[in-house]
């Protein structure tokens, strides 16, 4: 494993993971294109005895984990996990819901893995490239907490941001448990475009 990303609850184990778990975790090589959740892959009886999922899944207050790979090449694989909180579940329309963010997050990993490839930090500001065809959107959910998007999207000019933003609000508001958030729309530079109400 070259790198892991986390945030929310399992933020504070990332060295964790990388030092030890990676190398006992039995689901992430269960995961391909499509979305699989962890407790309808592995039989609990397996999982009881699992150090990954005891010491270090439990650990990070989470019971079960919604994954997809993203990008599988001989190089590379990239997947995504979602983490369900212990005592919560996920919600009712979590399939539109991963539906929709699927190929955002399979642009994105293979932005990234662009960007790897041509020696490039994976925090670099994008390249001159990649700017011609339009400008880097940020679309953070926003519920009080921030749920904040750091990939960002390419589009030609704020109004297409903003329509895809209202695309966003849309698909979100079929979970009444969204309502009353917003989507945040910001540029390469943090200034707010727009914010567009859910629900």
């Amino acid at each position: 494993m070259d790198e892991a990303y986390f945030s929310g609850l399992s933020a504070g184990f990332k060295p964790d993971y990388i030092a030890h778990y990676a190398a006992l975790d039995p689901y992430s090589p269960l995961l391909d294109e499509s979305w699989k959740k962890l407790s309808e892959c592995l039989p609990d009886t397996l999982l009881r005895k699992s150090e990954w999922y005891n010491d270090f899944v439990l650990t990070c207050g989470v019971r079960d984990i919604l994954g997809t790979t993203l990008v599988d090449t001989p190089d590379h694989r990239v997947i995504f996990g979602i983490h369900q909180q212990i005592g919560r579940s996920f919600p009712d329309r979590v399939d539109s819901l991963v539906n929709l963010v699927t190929a955002p997050l399979k642009r994105a990993a293979g932005y990234h893995i662009e960007r790897l490839n041509s020696g490039a930090h994976a925090n670099d500001k994008p390249g001159t490239e990649v700017l011609a065809k339009g400008g880097r959107f940020y679309f953070h959910v926003d519920n009080g907490g921030r749920y904040p998007d750091e990939t960002g999207s390419v589009f030609a000019t704020s109004d297409e941001a903003t329509a895809h933003a209202f695309t966003i609000a849309r698909q979100l508001a079929q979970d009444s448990s969204w309502h009353g958030s917003s989507v945040l729309v910001t540029n390469e530079r943090g200034q707010q475009i727009t914010r567009v109400r859910i629900g």
